[in-house]
């Protein structure tokens, strides 16, 4: 798999090692102890199954850093005499809430997504409005909640607010990072198996990443919300599929999501958009000559397979720019038998073979 500009793989012993094209030498990663046994790479960061059977992530270190900013608004109401106060009326929004007033958002309800994570600054306000500039105080006036604000205390202006801003920065770069199983206990159902991709999905301006990954017990699960400024992701999705019989996954630049079943067939996801990420259903697709399928690998317009006498296979018509609204892209017209015997391939981003 390629990451960072390199070629990754696991070995033997369960170290990861990687192919620096510039040196022409492979180098091994630091893995801290931990034994891996898969490994998927984008060109943005790694996501391994270790010997535990969790799900690790690893972001390189990068020029740019991952910075989030979030923000607060502190809202005030003017009185007769006592003038612009905290006490706001039954009927207004919170003391600090969101821009439009719909959600309670108090500074203290802030907690950074996990420890990987590190406070950048403390709390600021925010000095202009519109590139105005505003008074010391960083307020904005307006008639009443919601109306439009401005920089002026006019002698009209009844309600007042202004903007807190803090940001938060990743700081676990260059290092595995544990994710949460998908229940309270690890033990009960272990990872076996993961894939990343997904980030050349037509029409998807949000650059967000599709990782899939499927357990001891064949539930396939995708992890909700991985973008370049939150590459932990959210949470786990459970996404079913026919029976639960899934043993291995692949996921293309495109999101076309292909799936190894223990009875040797493929699982083909169907319906992947930028309005859908997760696709919308599954299409059951047979292997090659009655034999039964061992791995599959997902490119742009290309699916690679190995079968359990390991024998190579080319799925023709795949085209996964087009695959997400037409099902014959998705899944392809045939197997095409290719000349060698192998155990493991992948595919590169730009669909070159790798054994």
């Amino acid at each position: 798999m390629a990451c960072n500009g390199s070629l990754w793989l696991v070995n033997n012993s369960g170290a990861i090692q990687y192919w620096k094209i510039k040196d022409s030498t492979w180098k091994e990663l630091d893995y801290e102890r931990i034994e891996f046994k898969r490994v998927s790479c984008t060109t943005k960061a790694a996501f391994a199954v270790g010997g535990d059977h969790q799900i690790y992530l690893y972001v390189p270190s990068r020029d740019v850093p991952i910075r989030v900013a979030v923000e607060t608004y502190e809202n005030q109401r003017c009185y007769p005499i006592k003038g612009f106060s905290s006490t706001l009326l039954p009927t207004d929004r919170s003391n600090f809430s969101s821009a439009d007033g719909t959600v309670a958002l108090p500074k203290e309800s802030f907690k950074l997504p996990s420890r990987h994570w590190a406070w950048e600054s403390e709390w600021y306000t925010a000095d202009n409005i519109e590139g105005e500039p505003l008074e010391p105080e960083c307020w904005t006036y307006a008639i009443d909640f919601p109306m439009e604000y401005g920089a002026a205390n006019q002698w009209k202006s009844l309600v007042r607010r202004r903007k807190w801003i803090r940001y938060r920065r990743y700081v676990a770069f260059n290092s595995w990072v544990l994710l949460e199983s998908v229940g309270e206990d690890h033990v009960s159902e272990p990872f076996i198996d993961v894939t990343c991709g997904g980030y050349d999905i037509p029409g998807n301006t949000s650059k967000s990443l599709c990782v899939w990954a499927v357990t001891v017990l064949s539930r396939v699960f995708v992890r909700e919300a991985v973008t370049p400024t939150s590459p932990e992701g959210d949470v786990w999705l459970h996404i079913t599929t026919p029976e639960e019989k899934v043993n291995q996954l692949s996921v293309g630049p495109t999101g076309l999501v292909w799936a190894v079943t223990w009875e040797g067939n493929a699982l083909v996801r169907v319906g992947v958009t930028r309005d859908s990420l997760f696709g919308i259903d599954w299409v059951e697709v047979d292997a090659p000559e009655e034999t039964k399928l061992l791995q599959v690998s997902v490119g742009i317009d290309a699916v690679w397979a190995i079968t359990r006498d390991y024998r190579v296979w080319f799925r023709k018509g795949v085209r996964g720019q087009s695959s997400g609204f037409n099902d014959n892209c998705a899944t392809g017209s045939g197997w095409i038998e290719m000349v060698g015997e192998m155990s493991m391939l992948t595919l590169s981003p730009t669909d070159q073979v790798r054994f």
